[in-house]
């Protein structure tokens, strides 16, 4: 089976479990409440689902580059974010990796020690994937204000202000809003359809917020800033087919545009063994942010 065949295949699964489980298995839950366990597939499905949409974002979802961003759109909205701001924000990752402008496990003498690490558990503990959503929302917002705030940003010259001065661009902030209203309108549904059981709707979606903030910063935790690095972690063969080899991540920066299906193939030919496992670097990024060196620094 060719490469888009599947992600086409993987992508239609991953819409219609979303969809069900948003707007059809309310329907179950009325009649037996347990069955709102269910809600966990979704939940389980976030990293697959992100590592397709990572696909789309750097070009190799398949052949034709507007149906994969057309994808990439869709299965935003099932994330829960407008996916030009995602693709835009991995993109920028990609460009400023373990650089000051983005190592969010990283606090110098310039920050005051309490606040890195209570805006770092913050943001590891669901705080990234809320900031997302309510970016995502944010479009909304009228467009001079956005501009007005894209400038204060570009004081600061963080990712965040780049971003801002992109998005507010009138094509970008047009797509966004129509991606917005589309998330608008399915979780309005979709609370309604759950009625007096959206409380399990939103405990799935903090679980959600909680595995996509975890999973975020991993591959990169306590690499030295000053090059494009990230870690290689080991999973079980099942596992890692499921995340569709998302955890060869050091692989990846080094071959962005290489599909999923190939990296354990391209892995082995450059030599490059797992760094760590993946659980055990999950547990790692609980001990806070790092005083990270450049290389070659004492």
């Amino acid at each position: 089976m060719s490469d888009t065949l599947l992600n086409l295949r993987l992508a239609g699964a991953l819409l219609l479990a979303h969809a069900l489980s948003l707007l059809a298995l309310p329907l179950w839950v009325r009649a037996w409440p347990a069955a709102g366990w269910l809600l966990l597939v979704p939940v389980a499905s976030t990293l697959p689902l992100w590592a397709l949409m990572h696909e789309c974002m750097h070009g190799s979802f398949g052949p034709g580059a507007h149906g994969g961003q057309l994808v990439g759109r869709a299965l935003g909205v099932a994330f829960g974010a407008p996916y030009r701001a995602l693709r835009l924000g991995h993109l920028l990752h990609h460009r400023y990796n373990r650089t000051e402008l983005d190592a969010s496990d990283s606090w110098n003498a310039r920050s005051r020690r309490v606040a890195a690490f209570a805006g770092y558990y913050a943001r590891l503990l669901g705080g990234l994937y809320l900031l997302e959503v309510l970016g995502g929302l944010a479009a909304w917002l009228p467009r001079g204000l956005l501009l007005r705030l894209a400038r204060r940003a570009a004081a600061r010259d963080s990712l965040g202000a780049r971003m801002l001065r992109v998005l507010t661009q009138p094509e970008a902030l047009r797509e966004l809003r129509i991606d917005a209203a589309c998330l608008i309108v399915l979780w309005t549904a979709a609370g309604l359809a759950w009625g007096p059981h959206a409380w399990m709707l939103l405990a799935a979606w903090l679980a959600r917020a909680l595995v996509v903030s975890l999973h975020d910063n991993l591959y990169h935790y306590g690499c030295p800033l000053g090059g494009d690095d990230a870690w290689s972690l080991r999973l079980p063969r099942p596992v890692a087919l499921a995340m569709l080899h998302f955890n060869q991540h050091a692989t990846h920066h080094r071959h962005p545009r290489l599909g999923w299906r190939h990296l354990p193939r391209q892995a082995r030919l450059d030599g490059r063994d797992p760094d760590a496992a993946w659980g055990g670097m999950l547990l790692r990024q609980l001990r806070g942010p790092l005083r990270l060196r450049a290389p070659g620094r004492a």
